[in-house]
């Protein structure tokens, strides 16, 4: 079975990307994956310092109102 990589660099070939057209879009896809991993990250982060200030506040509490 051919690996979905690979049967999209016979797409590429075929739509007439040059290796090199090729070689620089998956540097883009490389770099918007790490800068969209940093970006969860950073959510994840606001997030938790979110809940950390409802707890600090009294805002949320493990009781039941």
């Amino acid at each position: 079975m051919e690996d979905i990589e690979d049967r999209d660099l016979v797409r590429l070939r075929q739509a007439g990307f040059s290796e090199r057209g090729i070689f620089r879009l998956r540097q883009v896809r490389h770099k918007y994956s790490v800068e969209q991993d940093k970006l969860e990250s950073l959510a994840h982060y606001r997030h938790l310092q979110f809940l950390r200030w409802l707890v600090t506040t009294g805002k949320l509490t493990e009781h039941v109102a």
